[in-house]
């Protein structure tokens, strides 16, 4: 079994850093993808039968582009039952088509309940002697730590013993996010969060130095980014807030370690719904004109990572 974070080593040396985001904003769609979906019914259904068809497309055109994909829940979860097996069969054809799929549903709850969305993401079901697989089977997931220490320890166990990842929320890019993240006199919240992830990770130390319990760092902060990779060199960062949020695309330079790695930046968006910017209202080259976009993020940040 590979370690997480070596996988995420070798992937981003042979095909580059960035995370494309599927988060297929409802009113963003393209238009004739709608059009084709809504002729005869508009409904939940119908949606994320638009929704399945703009994911997959995505998916074709960036395959051996791009080598990370996180995936919002959120969309998903508010189609119902239609946009959930949309998202399970997006995480298929995600996995057969060789990329590393990070699910953001930022899950935790108190610990034998933080136990249950662990099993249920990352490995195992088991009842007596019966043992079931995880239906979702990503390679990551994205965890809330506001319940502290025993609402994470049971996503660091199973992902540790199924060779998986999880980001844990540090330095969220939201605006308001200093709300409760800079709260601390001795050690900000942000701050004793990391301290506390590095501390259980220490389990899942691959052969790249990096744990495979890593942080979501948001590029909308640069100087508590150079703050934590100087401080954390062994963490891996997931890092969102370029394009939309318009985080500082030269900030990242502080959030990959010295030997230009340790880092996965998202870009949701902006490489998404490239298409608005061009000539094609109808968005009928949706997925060529954000593979284009998509490799241009890909050169900028392989760029930074060389500084």
């Amino acid at each position: 079994m590979v370690n997480f974070a070596d996988r995420v080593a070798e992937k981003i040396e042979r095909v580059g850093p960035l995370v494309v985001g599927l988060d297929p904003h409802f009113a963003f769609l393209p238009p004739f993808l709608l059009k084709k979906w809504f002729r005869e019914e508009k409904s939940l259904e119908t949606l994320s039968l638009c929704v399945k068809d703009f994911n997959l497309a995505f998916l074709e055109a960036l395959a051996g582009e791009v080598g990370f994909v996180k995936i919002q829940m959120a969309f998903y979860e508010a189609l119902g039952v239609p946009g959930m097996m949309v998202l399970k069969e997006t995480i298929e054809k995600a996995k057969s088509s060789d990329f590393i799929v990070i699910l953001d549903g930022k899950r935790n709850d108190i610990a034998s309940s933080a136990e249950a969305y662990a099993r249920g993401y990352l490995s195992t079901i088991q009842v007596g002697e019966d043992v079931f697989p995880s239906f979702w089977d990503v390679d990551a997931l994205t965890v809330n730590p506001y319940l502290g220490e025993d609402g994470l320890r049971p996503f660091v166990q199973e992902a540790e013993k199924s060779g998986k990842g999880i980001f844990v929320l540090v330095r969220t890019s939201n605006p308001s996010a200093a709300f409760l993240q800079d709260e601390g006199k001795e050690e900000k919240v942000f701050v004793k969060v990391a301290n506390l992830v590095w501390r259980l990770g220490q389990g899942s130390l691959g052969k790249s130095g990096r744990s495979s319990i890593g942080i979501v760092v948001g590029a909308t902060y640069p100087e508590d980014l150079r703050f934590l990779r100087e401080r954390f060199p062994g963490l891996l960062f997931l890092i969102p807030g370029i394009g939309a949020q318009r985080g500082d695309l030269e900030a990242l330079t502080f959030g990959f370690g010295p030997d230009g790695k340790g880092a996965l930046v998202n870009v949701s968006r902006d490489i998404l719904f490239a298409f608005r910017e061009g000539r094609d209202p109808e968005g009928f080259s949706f997925a060529a004109e954000g593979k284009e976009r998509a490799r241009f993020y890909q050169r900028k940040f392989r760029e930074i990572m060389k500084q």
